[in-house]
């Protein structure tokens, strides 16, 4: 009961925190600004929209190319164009139900090559650390180009805060925060999260242990680094797409990037988070919220769209190779 308890809130609570911040976004503009908004994504040039969605596309085939690195240490090399259906049945089963895609790359070759799948897993999982590590990196860099422009906003807006708040509602609001936070410990405790992540760090190791000792390690940095060049290129080609986004400052354009990379990782492939996350970043650096909401919106429906039909294609594909292997 307590598994099934999970498994639905782990689908339930990103989708609803999704629907909440497109409310709450929504029902903060005027009329005014909800009009902008629909010109904006009315009028946006969609040449660069499409170059866009071709550097994202290069960027999951470089991903396919990479996998296979790891594989051949387990004594498995499948076929590139299966790789590339295992990867877009993994984006697709994301939008459903976050990180069950790993899962589902790992029962494809595992399936077509016999790969095992705590094996399998084990690849993936250091590939998605080595991309973290390089998402962290993007984040400081960032950060570092920013950092006048968020201090001065957050010293801006915590200041305005504090002179309208009062001293009673201070102590209430920071002894909740204090609950919540020894509930949180409490909770992780029993449901032996720290034995979790135990777990999860000697996997990690493994897998680090794997691409240091791998044949073709430095290909395989290579296409990580390629991956990320196509994550950024894509966000920044898109940036053209509507006029008063383009001429934005490379420490505004990464920091955007960066929220919208960790906004994926809330919600059902950034779903409702996404544009709203970028927006408010962007609002740091004088982009209208309008402006920025319509710039998150046309790259959240973009890349939705391609991860739809590229994982659709992928398992329509894969459903009629099981089928004609199966006769």
């Amino acid at each position: 009961m307590k598994k099934l308890i999970f498994k639905i809130l782990k689908i339930a609570l990103p989708l609803l925190l999704g629907f909440f911040l497109i409310y709450y976004s929504y029902n903060q503009f005027t009329d005014l600004e909800r009009d902008k908004i629909y010109s904006y994504l009315l009028d946006a040039d969609y040449t660069w929209i499409v170059l866009s969605v071709i550097l994202a596309f290069l960027s999951h085939l470089s991903r396919a190319w990479r996998w296979n690195y790891m594989l051949e240490t387990l004594g498995a090399s499948p076929k590139f164009i299966t790789n590339i259906m295992a990867i877009g049945a993994g984006y697709a089963m994301n939008l459903i139900i976050p990180r069950s895609g790993e899962i589902s790359r790992a029962a494809i070759v595992n399936r077509s090559d016999q790969v095992p799948m705590d094996k399998a897993i084990g690849t993936i999982i250091a590939e998605r650390v080595l991309d973290l590590i390089v998402l962290l990196i993007i984040t400081a860099v960032a950060i570092l180009t920013a950092g006048d422009a968020i201090i001065n906003f957050f010293k801006a807006h915590l200041n305005s805060a504090f002179a309208k708040a009062e001293p009673l509602k201070i102590l209430l609001y920071s002894g909740i925060f204090i609950v919540l936070v020894f509930l949180i410990i409490f909770i992780s405790r029993r449901i032996q999260l720290f034995n979790r992540l135990k777990s999860f760090i000697l996997g990690v190791k493994e897998g680090f242990v794997t691409i240091w000792t791998m044949k073709k390690k430095w290909w395989y940095f290579f296409h990580t680094l390629f991956i990320w060049v196509m994550y950024v290129l894509m966000f920044y080609v898109s940036t053209f797409a509507i006029p008063g986004i383009g001429n934005i400052p490379l420490s505004a354009l990464l920091c955007a990037f960066v929220a919208g990379s960790f906004a994926v990782a809330f919600t059902n492939g950034g779903f409702g988070a996404y544009p709203y996350f970028i927006a408010q970043v962007l609002l740091i650096f004088g982009i209208s919220e309008p402006l920025g909401t319509s710039f998150g919106w046309i790259l959240w429906l973009s890349q939705t769209l391609l991860v739809l039909v590229y994982g659709s294609l992928s398992l329509l594909l894969l459903s009629v190779k099981g089928s004609l292997s199966g006769k």
